[in-house]
């Protein structure tokens, strides 16, 4: 069976929200209410990890299951639903995440993708590793989930802007910049670039590896700590810790498309994505002698990060 491969593109255009949420308040208390908060690796759950930066989370939602008393009437947020149907074209949307973050003063991310989702490449089918180079190469698009990111910001500090790149990267980029309150962006973020500034002020950035692994942000009245067991490590007033939230949904265009992701009827499976890449790699005169479906094989890491790396991105404004 021959399949007819796409480029690397964005399936839906951003929206700016400029009231993301009816009832701003309300949200602002429930991310109070989530203190104290993990480090993002813990909240992950990442092994082998003892140090990471100042970025602490808490998860409302996972799997389309709520998962925080409270959330439920901002889960299934319409303003969310609506944008997500008009720029994706979908008809049906079903929420699938969502979760807090709150940033302490740092140097900015560089441009990314967050990692695509395929059908049948979604749950541990394949290393975590491989879906960079799967979206990449732009052999999979036909089997991409459409996934809707909405990412609200409270945040009135220095710094912190949200960068996006909503027509490629050979077009200039677009920047929303605090004053943040109740102010969101929908889009497609596991195929457009977008990257998030260096926050707060150039003498507090914190470095990549200031906070242990297992330390915690406790909500001292109006300021917020960090502590390391029974120590405290840092203090910042509340306007100086930036806080957001992160939705995420399916968009399907129609019932077909839906009925296809719960069936598992068009699905890859490890040989289908062997095949392709195998036969991508040979067109294009690169050897490669992984076994098929075999993930686990070292040499797939090396040959496909060295055939298909990320796109060149322009540098970060100053």
């Amino acid at each position: 069976m021959t399949y007819q491969t796409r480029p690397l593109t964005q399936l839906a255009k951003p929206t700016e929200l400029p009231n993301a949420f009816a009832d701003p308040d309300a949200v602002l208390d429930l991310i109070r209410a989530g203190a104290p908060y993990k480090t993002q690796e813990a909240a992950h759950k990442h092994p082998n990890v003892t140090h990471t930066g100042g970025w602490f989370r808490n998860f409302w939602a996972l799997g389309g299951k709520i998962v925080f008393d409270g959330a439920e009437p901002f889960f299934h947020n319409p303003t969310f639903i609506n944008a997500a149907k008009d720029s994706f074209g979908a008809e049906i949307i079903r929420p699938v995440a969502m979760m807090t973050n709150l940033n302490l003063p740092a140097d900015g991310l560089p441009p990314h993708l967050d990692l695509p989702w395929f059908r049948g490449a979604m749950n541990r089918e394949v290393p975590a590793w491989m879906l960079a180079p799967m979206g990449y190469s732009g052999l999979f698009h036909r089997w991409a989930v459409p996934v809707a990111s909405v990412v609200t910001w409270f945040y009135d500090g220095a710094g912190g802007e949200f960068e996006y790149w909503p027509d490629g990267l050979a077009a200039p980029s677009q920047t929303m910049r605090p004053p943040f309150h109740n102010q969101g962006v929908m889009a497609d973020n596991e195929y457009m670039f977008h990257r998030v500034g260096a926050l707060g002020r150039k003498a507090d950035l914190l470095a990549a590896d200031a906070i242990p692994y297992a330390a915690r942000l406790h909500l001292d009245g109006d300021e917020w700590t960090v502590r390391n067991d029974d120590a405290e490590m840092l203090r910042y007033p509340c306007a100086e810790v930036r806080l957001s939230v992160l939705w995420k949904a399916y968009c399907f265009r129609d019932e077909a498309e839906a009925q296809a992701f719960d069936d598992r009827s068009d699905d890859l499976t490890p040989d289908l994505i062997a095949g392709l890449f195998h036969s991508d790699l040979s067109a294009r005169g690169i050897a490669c002698e992984a076994a098929s479906g075999d993930f686990s094989d070292p040499t797939w890491k090396r040959v496909l990060e060295a055939a298909y790396p990320a796109p060149t991105v322009p540098p970060a404004k100053v």
